[in-house]
């Protein structure tokens, strides 16, 4: 009898255990701040224009915080349970109260430290940036000009995102508006610091690449493909819409390389008004770029919109219809801001819906929705108000998403973790010489099963206190024989 108690009890208990281990792929993951949902708030509205993560699952976000017209670069981290790493800046936070600036992008690299790259008003002017920190989120004084090095021409500059080559050069993307006396265009823009923050004078003409008259527009995402060559992405004015896709390819020193597509560029309206605003190598090679689409008029209603590509540039047959896809849902506005290929080869995309829900969405190799995750492919964060800029997954096989959420009127830095059951690769680190920090790279393929997660909200208390039942059933049977021997 002892024997049969103690075997229903551990049956209890191992269930017990497992019934708060269910999880379905896109369920909020509950061991994240407790619902699946982390806000970090301010006095001042913030919000998470990027995200990364760290091999031991600690994860980092910056942004801006605004108090109108000043915006200051904001950096949050967090441990891999949600809560504030202190490590970082004694906080767990940054804020920058020197310089009128915005943080686009973050890369961390492999002793920690970690570069932003976005857009600083200097004498009432914008330019590039990119900023180094060190592991415990200070300003690296080594780097640039007390951790900041710059770069301003024409009448303004932007930076939007940031790429590290081989060799440890930092490539950021962006736009420059040129003076009224050459035009006063926006051009796209692509710039290299060496590993020190100084230009690198030896990249495209004197440091930079600009498009041509012919391309007015700007770089929204850079990215190093798979043999080192520089891939951009963005929009330019369109010529029977006013937005075009773009699609271009540098070589490793900055030149237009002309075997990319057609003379280095893909240019494209995809019969409608597109805009792209990221881009993702896939593990063969290929790319993924992911934008919103406006479609015909008279509705013009914006959608997500992914394009698929060979290295070279040629439209990929088997993504999509033709190479190319959107994703309308009916009289309901979706923007994709971001894409992160997983190892297995879906497709993670990030943004808002219509009135203003942040979502998540993972799609097939071939661009259709995977309904194998959340609601029909798609995560939508319905009791809340805001945005996901940003998209990644973790080394454990967690999806993290961050942008803006809304917080009794003001928005504030959110970050959601959902559960995911795609095989993705650990993460370790490069060997790097003492002038050259590589960036975080991949090597291995790990897998984490939906039933391995902690709890996303998902009842399972019914098949519980049905074994519960049944188990304390067959005890008081075993109790009753044994009385009436």
């Amino acid at each position: 009898m002892k024997k049969l108690v103690a075997v229903i009890v551990a049956l209890i208990a191992i269930l017990m255990s497992r019934s708060i281990a269910f999880a379905s792929d896109g369920d909020l993951d509950t061991s994240w701040g407790g619902d699946g949902v982390v806000v970090s708030t301010h006095t001042d509205a913030s919000a998470a224009y990027a995200i990364a993560n760290y091999p031991d699952n600690r994860v980092l976000v910056v942004g801006p915080v605004t108090d109108s017209p000043t915006s200051r670069i904001l950096v949050n981290r967090f441990l891999a349970d949600g809560s504030a790493d202190t490590s970082c800046n004694g906080t767990g936070e940054f804020v920058d109260t020197v310089n009128d600036a915005v943080a686009s992008d973050v890369v961390v690299l492999s002793d920690g430290s970690f570069l932003v790259a976005g857009t600083i008003q200097i004498n009432n002017k914008g330019a590039l940036f990119v900023a180094k920190f060190t592991s415990t989120c200070n300003l690296d004084g080594t780097f640039g000009t007390a951790g900041i090095a710059t770069y301003s021409a024409g009448d303004s500059t932007a930076g939007t995102a940031l790429a590290i080559q081989s060799n440890g050069s930092i490539v950021v993307s962006g736009y420059e508006y040129l003076t009224v006396s050459d035009g006063g265009a926006q051009r796209i823009l692509v710039v290299r610091f060496t590993t020190s923050g100084n230009p690198d004078t030896s990249f495209g003409t004197n440091g930079r690449f600009m498009s041509s008259i012919n391309e007015e527009g700007q770089a929204r995402d850079v990215v190093i493909d798979s043999s080192g060559q520089i891939i951009f992405v963005g929009s330019i004015v369109g010529t029977s819409a006013p937005d075009a896709a773009i699609v271009g390819r540098l070589t490793s020193n900055g030149l237009l390389d002309s075997t990319f597509a057609t003379q280095g560029y893909l240019i494209n309206e995809f019969n409608g008004d597109p805009r792209l605003n990221a881009i993702a190598v896939r593990p063969n090679g290929n790319l993924v770029a992911v934008g919103t689409y406006g479609g015909p008029l008279p509705s013009a209603q914006q959608s997500p919109i992914v394009v698929c590509l060979t290295q070279a540039g040629a439209f990929d047959s088997d993504c999509g219809v033709n190479g190319w896809t959107y994703l309308p849902t009916l009289n309901i506005d979706v923007y994709a801001d971001d894409v992160f290929v997983t190892s297995d080869n879906k497709i993670l995309l990030s943004g808002m819906i219509d009135p203003s829900n942040p979502f998540v969405m993972r799609l097939n190799h071939n661009g259709t929705p995977d309904n194998g995750f959340a609601t029909s492919g798609t995560w939508r964060g319905a009791s809340l108000i805001g945005r996901m800029y940003s998209v990644t997954i973790q080394s454990d096989g967690r999806i993290l998403a961050a942008g803006g959420l809304d917080t009794q009127g003001t928005m504030s830095v959110g970050v959601v973790r959902l559960a995911n059951t795609v095989v993705t690769p650990s993460t370790t680190t490069t060997t790097t010489t003492s002038t050259t920090v590589a960036p975080l790279v991949t090597t291995t393929s790990t897998t984490i099963a939906a039933n391995q997660l902690p709890a996303t909200g998902r009842d399972e208390n019914g098949l519980l206190f049905a074994v519960a039942v049944f188990g304390i059933g067959i005890l008081l049977m075993g109790m009753r024989r044994r009385a009436l021997r």
